[in-house]
């Protein structure tokens, strides 16, 4: 919040006007200040007053340089959660990939500082991360489902992982976040998309969570893609199981024809920078894959005409 303020005081009592001030009215009176809540290292909550600033667009400038120095200042055992994982998320971003990063970045920003944030980091306890879990299930998604188990547990691995550094720094002796149990994530196994699923789909709408497609099936689909520009793609993706990521990495060099290989060596991520390349998921992501005649004869095709 930013205000202007002057030095006129009351004729009689000696007070100040403050903004009860006429001449306030004139822009070149007075001058301008700002007010800001912070949260000290300790955790405590204290408001921070600056003034004498000639311009409303200086204070708030001021104030927002204030705060950025709050958040990079040195951490320790008496900063607070919300400052540590800040200071966590700062230190790990160059060394992981960017999608694990916005993983990270969005458990944090959504879940661990809105329920932990103010808590002194060396205050944490089990306790603590106990509550958060338990108010955090009862939550719902945007479509109005609960967070699923699998996603309690993503958040957990985001907390055991920054107060693990929290422990390789000395900053803290114990991980408050290891060993705790929550929910099973329930195993989704694939079902086959046989015509009578399908029939009870478009009678009920009820469907399996993951269903495989028949020979019949992708056929069909093949089918109707057979001139969309994009072709040889579904026809890798159907017949070789890439990945999207995979798929929308490939470049004209990943393929040998000689030797009727695809090599898979980068893979194209999503990122808050917009599309970027990186190596496979695992080392094991990394690898060649055989191709057949008919397969090299699709990649061959030039294919010009527009997607469906």
């Amino acid at each position: 919040m930013v205000y202007r303020r002057c030095g006129c005081a009351d004729a009689v009592t000696g007070k100040r006007l403050g903004n009860r001030c006429a001449r306030l009215a004139d822009p070149a009176h007075g001058s301008w200040y700002f007010a800001v809540q912070v949260t000290d290292v300790s955790g405590r909550r204290q408001r921070l007053r600056r003034g004498g600033f000639h311009t409303a667009g200086a204070a708030r400038q001021a104030a927002r340089d204030l705060a950025r120095s709050l958040e990079a200042a040195p951490v320790t055992g008496y900063c607070t959660v919300a400052q540590w994982l800040r200071y966590w998320l700062s230190v790990v971003e160059q060394r992981i990939r960017p999608t694990t990063y916005k993983a990270y970045r969005d458990h944090v920003r959504l879940f661990l500082i809105p329920y932990l944030g103010l808590i002194p980091l060396r205050g944490l306890s089990r306790r603590h991360v106990v509550r958060m879990f338990s108010t955090v299930a009862q939550r719902r998604t945007r479509y109005g489902r609960p967070i699923s188990a699998a996603t309690l547990e993503r958040i957990r691995a985001t907390l055991r992982a920054a107060l693990n550094e929290a422990v390789r720094e000395d900053v803290i002796r114990d991980n408050p976040a290891r060993g705790l149990r929550l929910p099973s994530p329930r195993h989704v196994h694939p079902v086959v998309w046989t015509p009578r699923r399908v029939a009870a789909w478009r009678r009920t709408g009820e469907r399996p969570a993951v269903a495989v497609w028949t020979v019949e099936q992708l056929a069909a689909f093949l089918a109707f893609v057979r001139d969309d520009r994009l072709f040889a793609l579904w026809w890798l993706i159907a017949l070789r199981g890439l990945r999207r990521a995979e798929v929308a990495g490939l470049r004209w060099i990943d393929l040998d024809t000689d030797r009727r290989e695809l090599t898979i060596t980068c893979q194209l991520v999503h990122t808050d920078h917009g599309l970027f390349p990186c190596p496979p998921k695992s080392a094991s992501s990394q690898r060649g894959i055989a191709l057949d005649l008919d397969t090299l004869r699709v990649a061959a095709q030039p294919r010009t005409s527009p997607a469906r």
